[in-house]
């Protein structure tokens, strides 16, 4: 696998990269979360009810987040989708972000389900996050359903959101790159200019 050494200072554009996550937030109304190759988190936005309540709410918040982290780290490590259903019922997808077609800077994942509807289910689940039942079946109901035409597209539009991800972030990289290799050869010829004025 081949990762950024210095990936770390790069700079990951978080305002570009929250825009692309809210349009598909917007779509979606679950959770994103953006990782860098170290599998931290970029940024996380959180647009369900029920999400916001396993995440920040719950004594086992860590199952949610560990398990995101692990999904994203086997993206990032294989240079391939992952995809599984998280410990809150909901289907997990993650996806590897690319600096270039070799370099894997970070990953994309996104809940692409609705919430368990079933009162059974979510109360289990409350059970397994240390949480009072009645305040996530009260988050399920205020979690609004994704129409089944939204779902049937969600993965092809999480793996397009990505792959915008990747290109922005090519594109500042390159640039970049290009302003910090032209203000080198600045430097170089303001040092030639100087010698020239000393030398007479």
């Amino acid at each position: 696998m081949e990762l950024m050494d210095k990936f770390s200072k790069i700079d990951f554009e978080r305002d570009v990269i929250s825009q692309i996550q809210i349009y598909l937030m917007n779509l979606l109304n679950t959770q994103d979360v953006i990782y860098n190759v170290d599998s931290e988190v970029v940024n996380e936005i959180n647009s369900s009810p029920y999400c916001k309540t396993l995440r920040f709410v719950s004594e086992r918040k860590d199952l949610c987040q560990a398990y995101s982290r692990e999904l994203s780290k086997s993206a990032i490590y294989y240079k391939k989708p992952f995809e599984d259903i998280c410990p809150g019922g909901l289907t997990l997808l993650s996806m590897p972000i690319f600096l270039d077609e070799h370099t894997v800077v970070g990953a994309h994942s996104v809940a692409i389900s609705n919430t368990p509807r079933s009162k059974f289910s979510v109360y289990d689940i409350a059970s397994q996050f240390n949480i009072d039942a009645h305040i996530l079946w009260d988050a399920v109901k205020k979690t609004p359903l994704v129409p089944k035409p939204i779902l049937k597209i969600a993965r092809e539009q999480v793996i397009s959101s990505t792959e915008l991800m990747s290109k922005v972030l090519n594109r500042i990289y390159t640039l970049k790159q290009s302003e910090a290799t032209m203000a080198k050869k600045y430097h170089a010829i303001e040092e030639i200019f100087k010698s020239h004025n000393i030398s007479k």
